[in-house]
């Protein structure tokens, strides 16, 4: 055992190895393709297929969205006027995405929403309130 440390430290060769790995790594992270076929990234709603259901905010188990959706007059359809994403606490898990019946919620490649401040880590995807 000593030997393999003492070789470790005070071997000429293992001096010039460089063992940093640096962040992103520049093989593996080219593009937004190369992560694996199950990665979970950040959520995206496609305001125009969803139907304000109410599903996803059942089965969140850490209530990170937000939605509020009024009748559309002389319809059974519902506006859905707000619905926002907190992704300060949001865990990725993708239960929203599978309970999502009109198939408005996805979960893209994208994984770091690096801000400055938490509160900005609130994403909107509504059609804002009806005048």
């Amino acid at each position: 055992m000593f030997k393999h440390i003492f070789n470790h430290f005070f071997n000429r060769e293992d001096i010039r190895r460089i063992d940093t790995e640096f962040y992103p790594d520049p093989v593996s992270s080219r593009s937004k393709d190369d992560f694996p076929a199950r990665a979970r990234g950040l959520i995206f709603n496609e305001i125009e297929k969803c139907t304000g259901c109410g599903d996803c905010i059942k089965v969140c188990p850490t209530a990170c969205i937000l939605l509020e959706a009024e009748p559309i007059q002389q319809s059974k359809k519902m506006r859905v006027n707000v619905f926002d994403i907190d992704f300060a606490n949001c865990i990725f898990c993708g239960r929203c995405v599978e309970v999502c019946d009109p198939q408005s919620l996805i979960q893209t490649k994208e994984i770091q929403p690096a801000v400055f401040e938490a509160k900005d880590l609130m994403m909107g995807f509504g059609r804002g309130k009806l005048e």
